[in-house]
Parts: structure tokens; C-alpha cells; sequence
């Protein structure tokens, strides 16, 4: 099996999770009753009355979309999709892995199946194989925790979730995420909307749940965040097709008039090797910026003209902020390569 292309820059911010002691045995998914997490324990907030039998329909998809670190997907498809085929025979699930658009970020693993009367879904079993790959790398390579020190946090899993599906998990004044930190041990957060990954455009609504800590914490928090998403789906559909639209432009700020006293620039330089992937094919990954953060991007200079290239960048200083942001992420996504990675000049 062939690996798909290549994904896009992914910013990634954390809202602060405390992380309360607890067991910290994992037990495996399909030895999990599902019963334990009954509609009174677990209600999504904004649903009235409504059961979860209710939003639940049988027969219906189970669709879990995980994100996976560029530096692990090979783990995870294995030579010639060997991995990725082995968890596809066992778990009887449905796996994809989502286009990419630019190199050396993030990948969506789109797993899902049909729901039964099974106390665990076949694509739950899918997601904690999936999810025991990604932690076992993180768990024994060097780099990975070097990496995640500075970026992600290692043992760390992600899960891209429907917004309507953030209330089930944070519960009214958060009391449903304090009780699986507790339950589990490991840090649970959902990140805002600003913080999401840019794989998360294929739905305005996403939201991303960030799981770390130890490896049986993460695995334990994991099984039960999928039980309850497995009760309480997404109200809007969500494709399953590994194509995603990273087209999709949400609201951003308005453009700044330059005439106005709030109006500041900032230039900085970067290798030219960087450029042509900071702008993306016709111009996609720097209107993303663009879009996303409302400052105006300019980048002077001729293609091969010069070993550098000086890049311009206007509005309010939160957009400026935020477009220089997106910018370093993803120079951060090329130095992270291994030897003989581009290496970049930032002139501040």
C-alpha cells in the first residue's frame, strides 16, 4: 500500500488541563461495558432531556478521525500497509488517512464502522490499535520526546470530534472532563476553536480533544472518550472521504486599513528552499494564513534570485501576531526534519 501525500502545517496551542491521580491500570477496550457510562453520568450539555438511546441509532456509524504526527505515520502504516491492513482484518473497521497538502505536519487516520449491539464497536477497537502504535513510538524514541517537549507533549493522542460532540465531553461546568481525568489519570483538554489544526477545515465546527500522559493513563482516557462519543454522535455528517477541504476559509478578522494609527508591520527573512511551501500550490497554504489571521503577506523577491527572502507582514499587532505565528510553525515543521533538513534564517 502506498503512503499518501504529504499534510499541511498544523498550529497547535494547549488550554491548561490539570491532571488528578488516579488508577492508573489500563484495561483493554473490548473487556470495557459500555453500560458504565449511562446517558445521567454523561449528558452532553445543551441536549435538555434527550437520551442518549435516543441519539443513537443502530446500524449507524461509529467514526473516529485521529491525529497523527508525520513522524509516526510510517509506524502506523507499516511497510507496504502491513500495520494499517493487520488492524483493518482484526477490528473488522473501515481506516483511511486523509489527503495531504503539505510536508511534514500532522495526518487524519479515519476510522469507523457500524454500530451494534456490541458492547464495544468495531471502530473503537480500531482507534486504541491505532492509538497503542502512536504511543509506543512516542514511548521509546528519543526524538519524539526531544520533540515533544517543545511542541506536542509526547504520549499524547488527538482526536478531531464534532462540535456538537464538545458538550458530552466537557459537561456542564467541565464536570464531565474533570470525572475521566480523574477516572483515568491523564490530561484531557479540548482546545479552542483558535487553536485547532488546519485539518480540522473540512468542518467549521471541529474541535480537537488532547489526551497525555502515561502510556496506560492516555489508553484508559481514550477508551472511555470513545465510548461516549460512540453514545453521543455528531449531529451534522461527517465524510469519511481521506479527501479533505482545505479550501474551507473561516471568518477571519477584517482587514486592516494601513492608514490607521493601529496599523503595524513586521518583516522577517527565511531561506528561499522555505518559500515555495510556505505559499503552497496556487497560492493555498499563505491565503490560509491570510484568512485565518486577517494581516496582509507579502514575500518580495523572485523565485532563485536570492539565497533569502524578506517577508512583509500588516494589520492590528494581534493579526500580525498570529500570521508570524503560523509562519513559525511551519519553519519549526521543516527543522524538525531528519539530517539534512532545510535550514532556516529568521532576521527579527
Amino acid at each position: 500500500m502506498a503512503e499518501p501525500g504529504e499534510l499541511p502545517l498544523n498550529p497547535l496551542g494547549t488550554l491548561v488541563a490539570p491532571v488528578y491521580g488516579s488508577e492508573t491500570g489500563h484495561s483493554a477496550a473490548g473487556k470495557r461495558r459500555r453500560e458504565e457510562y449511562s446517558p445521567g453520568v454523561m449528558s452532553p450539555v445543551g441536549d435538555g432531556d434527550e437520551s442518549a438511546s435516543k441519539r443513537r441509532v443502530k446500524g449507524q456509524d461509529v467514526l473516529f478521525r485521529i491525529v497523527v504526527p508525520s513522524r509516526q505515520i510510517g509506524k502506523v502504516i507499516g511497510k507496504e500497509g502491513c500495520r494499517i491492513q493487520k488492524i483493518r482484518e482484526e477490528s473488522k473497521a473501515t481506516i483511511k488517512i486523509a489527503d495531504a497538502v503539505a510536508r511534514h505536519e500532522e495526518r487524519v487516520v479515519i476510522v469507523n464502522s457500524k454500530d451494534s449491539d456490541n458492547s464495544v464497536s468495531d471502530a473503537e477497537n480500531a482507534l486504541q490499535q491505532i492509538a497503542s502504535l502512536i504511543l509506543k513510538e512516542d514511548d521509546s524514541t528519543p526524538e519524539a520526546s526531544k520533540v515533544g517537549a517543545g511542541h506536542v507533549a509526547a504520549n499524547t493522542i488527538r482526536l478531531l470530534i464534532a462540535g456538537s460532540q464538545a458538550g458530552s465531553i466537557i459537561g456542564m461546568s467541565g464536570q464531565n472532563i474533570e470525572k475521566l481525568r480523574n477516572s483515568s489519570g491523564a490530561s484531557i483538554t479540548v482546545l479552542a476553536q483558535n487553536q485547532l489544526p488546519l485539518c480540522a477545515s473540512a468542518h467549521e465546527s471541529d474541535r480537537v480533544v488532547q489526551i497525555s500522559g502515561d502510556v496506560s493513563a492516555v489508553l484508559k482516557a481514550l477508551e472511555e472518550i470513545g465510548c461516549q462519543l460512540r453514545e453521543n454522535p455528531p449531529r451534522q455528517v461527517i465524510s469519511i472521504s481521506p479527501a479533505y477541504n482545505y479550501t474551507t476559509v473561516r471568518p477571519h478578522p477584517p482587514y486592516m486599513d494601513p492608514s490607521s494609527a493601529d496599523y503595524v508591520t513586521f518583516e522577517m527573512v527565511i531561506s528561499e528552499t522555505l518559500v515555495g511551501g510556505l505559499i503552497g500550490r496556487c497560492g493555498s497554504n499563505i491565503s490560509r494564513i491570510r484568512n485565518e489571521s486577517g494581516a496582509t503577506i507579502k514575500v518580495y523577491g523572485g523565485k532563485g534570485e536570492q539565497n533569502q527572502r524578506q517577508i512583509q507582514f500588516g494589520g492590528s499587532t494581534q493579526q500580525v501576531a498570529l500570521a508570524k505565528q503560523r509562519v513559525d510553525e511551519y519553519i519549526y515543521s521543516q527543522l524538525i526534519q531528519p539530517a539534512g533538513a532545510q535550514q532556516a534564517v529568521i532576521t527579527l
